[in-house]
């Protein structure tokens, strides 16, 4: 392998066409900068330059490395210019379920930003097809969404279980109850989330006890559904996860179904700061 300086001599030779100037260039003596050049004919096996009283010229085979002598020298220099460059933070695609409180996710960035880790973020809110679509093709990283039995090849990692609750305003009449009946809600109005993964067996639980409820709003917004029962114009069934304190989360008798929140990994898992901070939160 050829030493970086000894190619540092030969360009300067080659250019300036005088030991003397070229050892000036490259700021050593021109014996040194001799002993250089002799070094390099002996390493190629070429005599390099052509020499005499007035002048230094390249002999046919210094002509011929010195296009490669450039090439090498430039390559080098692309190499110091990107490695004095500040390095691109790692990127983490994560895409969230939509029915992820917003509320947890604003939070867990902020924390993220505060801990200045240099690992860069790219959110894609969607749907439970929607993020497993793009795991598949490779599209997002990680998933925080509901694990479900199929999710296996992902190497689910569950965070929190989660039972759905009925939501009620502060001033509701059973928002103190320890647990309420589905017909004790057959008079008030509900706020429908029609983007929740448990719709079916709501709706069918509600109905087998004759409860066919009215509507105040459908929406696939759940801050809206939220505000709406703040507002104490209806009531609402969430995942337990969303209880703020503003609202009163009560369990109802019978319905216990559940989901299981966690994440999917595309590939191995890899370190991350910000999966760590919603494996905290999701452990508070």
């Amino acid at each position: 392998m050829i030493d970086q300086y000894l190619l540092r001599y030969f360009l300067a030779v080659a250019e300036t066409g005088n030991f003397s100037r070229a050892a000036r260039s490259v700021a050593v003596t021109q014996p040194t900068l001799s002993a250089g050049i002799a070094k390099l004919e002996r390493e190629l096996g070429a005599r390099l330059f052509d020499r005499d009283r007035q002048r230094v010229a390249l002999t046919p085979a210094g002509s011929r490395f010195l296009v490669r002598a450039r090439r090498i020298a430039a390559e080098y220099e692309h190499a110091l210019v990107e490695l004095a460059q500040p390095a691109e933070a790692s990127l983490l695609r994560v895409g969230v379920l939509n029915t992820i409180p917003t509320q947890l996710i604003g939070s867990a960035l902020a924390q993220h930003r505060l801990q200045g880790s240099g690992e860069a973020l790219e959110l894609l809110d969607g749907s439970e097809r929607d993020l497993a679509e793009r795991l598949e093709r490779g599209r997002i990283d990680v998933a925080l969404t509901v694990i479900r039995p199929h999710h296996a090849r992902y190497r689910p990692e569950v965070l929190a279980r989660e039972r759905y609750m009925m939501v009620l305003p502060p001033d509701h009449p059973l928002a103190d109850e320890a647990e309420i009946l589905a017909e004790q809600l057959a008079q008030d109005r509900m706020a429908l989330r029609r983007h929740c993964e448990a719709l079916p067996e709501i709706n069918r639980f509600f109905t087998q006890r004759g409860v066919r409820p009215r509507f105040v709003l459908k929406t696939t917004s759940d801050e809206r559904v939220l505000a709406v029962i703040r507002s104490g114009a209806g009531v609402g069934m969430m995942p337990e996860g969303f209880a703020d304190g503003s609202v009163r989360f009560v369990p109802v008798r019978d319905f216990e179904l559940a989901r299981e929140v966690g994440l999917l990994h595309a590939a191995g898992e890899q370190p991350s700061a910000f999966l760590e901070i919603l494996r905290k939160r999701y452990r508070t």
